[in-house]
């Protein structure tokens, strides 16, 4: 269960929206937070998939650096 407070003016909006879509409010609000979250997840999951490619890229490339430098091989 939630509670949200809005401000009188949003709120006002809100009343608008639902009769005019036949709908409640808590109806409305729970679908734009379903779709908030999912939005904001989906952002999350992509950056961290970001990240650990490109963590693994560093690692792969670190990799070859060290083998370079154990060999003498010059740097590229």
């Amino acid at each position: 269960m939630l509670g949200v407070r809005l401000d009188s003016e949003l709120e006002e909006r809100l009343a608008a929206v639902a009769r005019t879509q036949g709908r409640s409010k808590s109806d409305i609000a729970r679908e734009a937070v379903r779709r908030y979250v999912e939005r904001h997840d989906e952002a999350f999951l992509a950056e961290a998939r970001r990240q650990s490619l490109a963590a693994a890229d560093h690692d792969r490339h670190a990799g070859e650096e060290d083998w370079d430098a154990l060999i003498g091989a010059p740097p590229a």
